[in-house]
C-alpha cells in the first residue's frame, strides 16, 4: 500500500504531521513557557519599583526615629518642668504624693499667677481635693483636676498675654472657652481651666493593688478616712489593725503617742474639698483668694 503513495503524497503527509507536531509543542511547551516568563518579568518590575522605593523607606525609618527621640525629648523636658514627682510603682508612696499634692500645687499655681500676672487683675483662686483615700484608687495613667473658672480684668491684649501664659505655667494646664464682657480697659476676661497629671512607673505599670487596702480590717485607716488631720474627731487613722497597735487617735491610743495628721505629720486636705492652702471664697465654686487681689 505504501508502494502506492506518490512523491506528492509522502510530502502532503510530512507537512501534515510537521504541523501537527508544531502545535503540540506550541500548546504543550512554548505558551507555558511565555506564561511563565511573562510572570516572572511582573514580578522583577515590581521587584524593581520596591528597590527603587528602599532608600526613601530607609530614610523615612530614619526621620521617624528621629521623631520619636525628639518626643521623648520635649516630654521628659515636660516631665521635669510640669510634672509632680508620682510614681506609682509603690502605691503607698504613691497615694502620700498623691494626698501632698493637692496642697503643693494649689500654692504652686497661685505664686505663678501672682508673679505672672502683674498686667492684669486676677479673680479667684485654687483649691484641690485629693483623688481619693483609697490606694487602689489612685488615679493611672492620668489625673484630669477641673481648677474651676476664673475672671481676669485688664485691657484686651492684657488679657491675651494672661491666658497665653499658662503655657508656660509650673502644672500642664489647660485654658478653654475664653468670654470677653465689659469696656476695654476694664473688660472682663472669663475661662475654665484643666489640669493634668501623669504619674510615672517603672514600664508604665503600677504596682498591683493592694489586698486588704479600702475596707478590710488590716487597712482600716485608709478606708475610714472621710477627712485628714482633725476634722472628724475618732475617726480611724492610717495603719493601726495592720501593724497590731491599736487605733492612732482613737480613745485606745497608747499614752504620750502623738495623733496622726496628714502624711509626714501635716493635716491632710479634704477629699474634693477645700485643702489647697489659699483662703476666703473663690469664683468657680472653691476656697481660693480673698475676693479680688490685684497683683
Amino acid at each position: 500500500m505504501l508502494s502506492k503513495l506518490t512523491l506528492q503524497n509522502v510530502i502532503v503527509i510530512g507537512v501534515v504531521v510537521a504541523v501537527v507536531i508544531a502545535t503540540g509543542i506550541f500548546f504543550v511547551l512554548i505558551r507555558p513557557t511565555q506564561a511563565e516568563i511573562k510572570n516572572l518579568d511582573t514580578q522583577i518590575e515590581a521587584a524593581s519599583q520596591r528597590a527603587a522605593q528602599l532608600p526613601a523607606a530607609k530614610r523615612q525609618l530614619e526621620d521617624a526615629k528621629k521623631e520619636v527621640e525628639e518626643a521623648r525629648l520635649k516630654w521628659a523636658r515636660y516631665e521635669r518642668s510640669k510634672m509632680p514627682d508620682i510614681d506609682m510603682t509603690d502605691r503607698l508612696k504613691a497615694a502620700l504624693a498623691y494626698w501632698k499634692e493637692p496642697e503643693r500645687t494649689a500654692k504652686l499655681l497661685q505664686d505663678w499667677v501672682s508673679r505672672s500676672s502683674k498686667d492684669v487683675i486676677f479673680m479667684g483662686g485654687f483649691a484641690i481635693g485629693i483623688p481619693t483615700t483609697d490606694p487602689n484608687q489612685l488615679p493611672w495613667p492620668i489625673w484630669i483636676v477641673p481648677l474651676g473658672t476664673f475672671q481676669v480684668q485688664g485691657d484686651f491684649e492684657s488679657i491675651l498675654r494672661h491666658v497665653e501664659r499658662w503655657n508656660n505655667a509650673p502644672r500642664l494646664v489647660l485654658v478653654d472657652g475664653l468670654q470677653l464682657s465689659g469696656v476695654s480697659p476694664q473688660l472682663i476676661g472669663q475661662y475654665t481651666a484643666t489640669m493634668f497629671i501623669l504619674p510615672r512607673a517603672k514600664d508604665d505599670r503600677p504596682a498591683d493593688p493592694l489586698p486588704s487596702a479600702g475596707g478590710g480590717a488590716g487597712m482600716a485607716g485608709f478606708g475610714g478616712m472621710g477627712r485628714f488631720g482633725g476634722g472628724m474627731p475618732g475617726a480611724p487613722m492610717m495603719g493601726a489593725p495592720m501593724m497590731g497597735a491599736p487605733t492612732m487617735g482613737a480613745p485606745s491610743m497608747p499614752p504620750g503617742m502623738p495623733p496622726m495628721g496628714g502624711p509626714m505629720g501635716a493635716p491632710r486636705p479634704p477629699v474634693g474639698g477645700a485643702g489647697a492652702g489659699v483662703t476666703g471664697p473663690a469664683l468657680g465654686g472653691g476656697a481660693g483668694a480673698p475676693g479680688v487681689e490685684e497683683y
